[in-house]
This record gives C-alpha cells, structure tokens and sequence, in this order.
C-alpha cells in the first residue's frame, strides 16, 4: 500500500515522494519512512541504510554532521564531533527522525539539529513504539519545531 505525492519546486520542478513502509525489528509496529525519488524514479535513502525508528545497537557511528570529516566548515573543528568524524552513544539508538539522521536543523544549513545535535542518533530506553503525537516524524505537527513528546526521536518508551 505506497502513496504517491508530488511536490512544485522553485524553478518547475516537480519531486516525487513515496511512502514506504518500514518495520521496527523488535516491534511489529509499522512506521513510515520517506523515499526520496529522482525524476527517472530512482530512489535514494538517507542515513546510510538505517531506518527511521529501528533499533541500532552499535556504540560508535560517523558524525552526521561533518559526513565523519571531523571538519565543518573546512579548516574548523565540527561542534558535533569536537573534531574526532565520530560519535559515541550509549545502545540502544535510533537515527534521528527530526532530521532524518542528516544532523542538520535543515539540509545545507549548518546548523546542528535541535534534538539530536548533530549526531544524527539519538539514545533510547527499550522497549519503544512510535510516538503518538507526531506519528514517527519527530516533527511537531502543528510547528516547525521537533515533537515534545519524544523530542524528535520518532520513537518513545512503550508503557509495560
């Protein structure tokens, strides 16, 4: 069951979006993760593979926002990083659903994002399920500002 949707870009150029499904790998909770389509419908995804919502159990990851350079801008240290092009977080993570695990507050911005600053993953409490209020996107639906309820993971801690 795939939606499409198009969107007008500045200049006429039309980008499509379809929204593909994604399952959880402790949960048979489905969440919907955006695929970014090129106009020949070739798809790209972001985060390196991983998904909105999954489970990672990995300590160390590439810093989102220098792509693992460990400068941004050239020639200064990255704020997210201090320098190193990794992070390190305590398992279990989830990619950042806010910034969809890019670790900018908006794509080319230079700006660290707001909830998982820069990291592009954030540490989460098991066992999770998506988050009611912003329905996974990590997103505040009624502003442009990330979800007070999970703070922008997508995911939060599922009541036992």
């Amino acid at each position: 069951m795939e939606n499409d949707d198009s969107r007008l870009l500045s200049g006429g150029d039309v980008m499509e979006w379809k929204w593909k499904r994604a399952k959880m790998k402790q949960e048979d909770e489905l969440l919907w993760k955006p695929i970014r389509l090129d106009q020949k419908g070739k798809s790209y995804s972001w985060g390196g593979g991983k998904r909105v919502g999954e489970i990672l159990r990995d300590e160390a990851y590439k810093c989102a926002f220098c792509n693992g350079s460990g400068e941004k801008p050239r020639g200064a240290k990255c704020s997210a990083c201090r320098g190193t092009g990794e992070v390190r977080l305590k398992p279990p993570v989830v990619m950042c659903a806010y910034c969809k695990g890019g670790g900018e507050e908006h794509p080319r911005a230079n700006v660290t994002c707001t909830a998982c600053r820069g990291k592009g993953f954030i540490s989460v409490k098991e066992p999770v399920e998506r988050c009611p209020h912003c329905r996974g996107t990590g997103a505040d639906p009624h502003s442009k500002l990330s979800c007070i309820v999970c703070r922008g993971a997508g995911v939060v801690t599922a009541e036992e």
